[in-house]
């Protein structure tokens, strides 16, 4: 397991390697360090691809990818929400310990000052963000996060989207990236000055583009990097007008629906199509990235993680969008390839949350993990180095608030809690009522077995094991109105479960 530090100390290693870099000092270990990229598409769910079993396209670099690496079946979006995962992801910690529980609030440096970013650029990391970033409020920051709560008051903003250098961007340094919108034509993103830069190619096109050039300068210097490229497609609208040119062409006509799709699918075929016309476009991009590793002469030395962060119902149970505790939502393709420690078409059933990125690219890369994150360190796992007698039997899931925009409850995406294992998941919901899916022997999830006369064993252990793991998180599974007093009007985060955020 890598070593935990507390903040004292990686703050001090932290200057003392920024001054290193100051003075142009070479270091043997920094250029054998390992690079980084990682990929994650917006709600692309496991099951589409390939090597998942999916049935409606084919995604040959997804799948060659897979062959060349590390496959998870049980990599889990515990929060299947775009933000909360985003700041799992970024901070390594469970949603009540970072504050970041809904879409469009800040990321809050001042509670997470630790994050992946930091960590590899103090190490001597060229760090890169390329995409969409959704870690702030964006025009959302003068909108009230809770009923009976006033607009924020801020000066008068050209560019509200815009994120400065500095701490709200988590320690990265590179920045090709926007917070949020839908323009995948006519795509915009910023840099380091507060005006749009526009592309007319498709976004993940573009974003592919931009990390090809930043891998590239990072070679041409010898120093290693850590570069997020995260494309909002397979996102919706999932319409014509937002699917990649002459990919819809490509999808057949005949689609196959998954038989936990209702005759009243709320999603059409039409939808179903631009979806995956979406994806083959991801899976070409990923495509391109590969062939540049390999043609460059990086592949041997560079991590490869592709990955998304959450799901798409698309009619399942009748359901769309996603915040909802069914496998369509909160699995999520995990390949992780780096051919010189990593032995090529394994496939591991170890539960992987968000939260454990952080500090398993921290184990591969050989660096410190501040003592506040949450993950776990799964690099013997990728590597084949530790046995499964030192895996978790369970993991939290859960939905914190009954919108993704503000604190609210009792809608149609309804708070709720659980725990999934390698066999089951289980469900609370905060209005009362328990689901329970035996995901191997009904991996489609239409027979819920909390619903038996009999109460079966795994029902009574599994509720145990919820109470054990909402304990750890200090989430004492409230409403979502009830959450109003961690942010301000602006959407700053004050307060998380661990109490005050530091001033």
């Amino acid at each position: 397991m890598t070593d935990r530090i507390d903040r004292r100390t990686f703050l001090g290693m932290a200057a003392g390697t920024a001054g290193m870099a100051l003075t142009g000092c070479e270091d043997e270990k920094l250029r054998e360090s390992p690079n980084v990229l990682f990929v994650f598409p917006d709600q692309l769910r496991a099951n589409v691809c390939g090597v998942y079993g999916g049935r409606n396209i084919r995604t040959p670099n997804i799948d060659r990818l897979a062959s060349e690496g590390v496959v998870f079946t049980n990599s889990v979006s515990t929060c299947p929400l775009c933000t909360p995962y985003r700041g799992m992801l970024q901070t390594g910690r469970h949603p009540t310990h970072s504050g970041i529980i809904i879409n469009f609030v800040e990321s809050s440096p001042a509670q997470n000052p630790n994050c992946l970013a930091n960590v590899f650029g103090a190490a001597g990391y060229e760090t890169g963000y390329i995409g969409k970033w959704h870690l702030a409020a964006d025009l959302h920051r003068g909108t009230p996060l809770a009923v009976g709560r006033t607009a924020c008051s801020l000066p008068d903003d050209p560019d509200p989207s815009f994120i400065p250098p500095g701490s709200r961007r988590l320690g990265y340094k590179h920045w090709q990236a926007y917070d949020f919108h839908y323009q995948y034509y006519g795509y915009w993103y910023y840099e380091n000055e507060p005006h749009k830069r526009y592309s007319e190619r498709y976004e993940t096109d573009t974003q592919t583009d931009q990390a090809i050039a930043f891998m590239e300068r990072c070679r041409q210097s010898g120093r290693p990097f850590l570069v997020n490229v995260a494309p909002h497609p397979p996102h919706p609208p999932f319409e014509p007008d937002f699917a990649p040119a002459g990919y819809l062409e490509r999808v057949s006509q005949t689609l196959w629906w998954p038989p936990n799709v209702p005759a009243d699918n709320p999603s059409t075929d039409e939808e179903l199509r631009c979806y995956l016309a979406m994806i083959q476009n991801v899976d070409d991009n990923l495509g391109r990235l590969l062939d540049y590793l390999d043609d460059s002469g990086l592949a041997r030395d560079t991590i490869v993680v592709f990955t998304s962060d959450h799901g798409e119902m698309l009619g399942s149970h009748g359901r769309i969008q996603k915040m909802v505790p069914y496998a369509e939502a909160i699995d999520v393709p995990l390949i992780m390839r780096w051919p010189s420690r990593i032995t090529a078409g394994v496939r591991v059933d170890t539960l992987q949350t968000p939260m454990d990125h952080f500090p398993t690219l921290c184990g591969l890369a050989g660096l410190p993990v501040p003592r506040e994150v949450d993950g776990a360190d799964l690099s013997g796992v990728v590597t084949g180095a530790s046995s499964s007698s030192d895996e978790r039997e369970g993991v939290l899931i859960g939905h914190y608030s009954s919108s993704e925009l503000w604190f609210d409850s009792g809608t149609i995406w309804p708070e709720w809690r659980g725990v999934r294992t390698k066999q089951h998941t289980y469900v609370r919901w905060l209005a009362g009522g328990e689901e329970l899916y035996d995901n191997l022997a009904d991996p489609y999830q239409m027979n819920n077995l909390a619903a038996d006369d009999a109460v079966p064993d795994s029902l009574v252990q599994l509720r145990v094991q919820l109470t054990d793991l909402l304990a750890e998180a200090h989430d004492d599974f409230r409403p979502g109105t009830d959450y109003g007093d961690w942010y301000d009007d602006c959407r700053n985060l004050v307060r998380t479960a661990l109490g005050p955020v530091p001033g």
